[in-house]
């Protein structure tokens, strides 16, 4: 009886192939959410009224599975110092794999500047999205 050699490394390579394919699709899964295109607004409060300013938006968020737990929002002051972080978990009904998700935040005025804000995505097997940054001034009395 002739042997044939390459016979056990096709039978190898062809049952490999599906694994690579599953694999691929399994990473995927495993990944966390993804946040993109974020659109806000601000309203702004007069310094000497040490008022409170909002900052609202939307952005897009896609994910492997709907698992998406929570939106956080921080703010942070001119010199970096975080003057405001919120955290707003998601119902049941945002448990979409592709949506707009909004958010907001409310955060006194200190002193004037240039506030920057991040917002994030956890999901509640605790993977963070990636964050998007946005910007502001507080002014004078206008």
């Amino acid at each position: 009886m002739k042997e044939n050699k390459h016979a056990f490394s096709t039978i190898v390579f062809i049952a490999w192939l599906p694994l690579v394919g599953l694999s691929g699709c399994l990473n995927r899964m495993d990944e966390g959410p993804k946040i993109a295109n974020l659109t806000y607004a601000t309203s702004r409060a007069p310094l000497e009224e040490k008022g409170v300013f909002t900052v609202t938006g939307t952005f897009n968020i896609t994910r492997a599975q709907g698992e998406t737990a929570s939106v956080n929002t921080i703010v942070y002051d001119a010199q970096g110092k975080q003057v405001a972080e919120e955290s707003i978990p998601l119902t049941e009904t945002a448990l979409r794999t592709s949506d707009t998700l909004a958010f907001g935040i409310d955060c006194s005025a200190a002193k004037k500047g240039v506030y920057t804000f991040l917002t994030s995505v956890k999901d509640n097997k605790g993977r963070q999205s990636n964050g998007l940054t946005g910007t502001f001034t507080i002014t004078d009395v206008f």
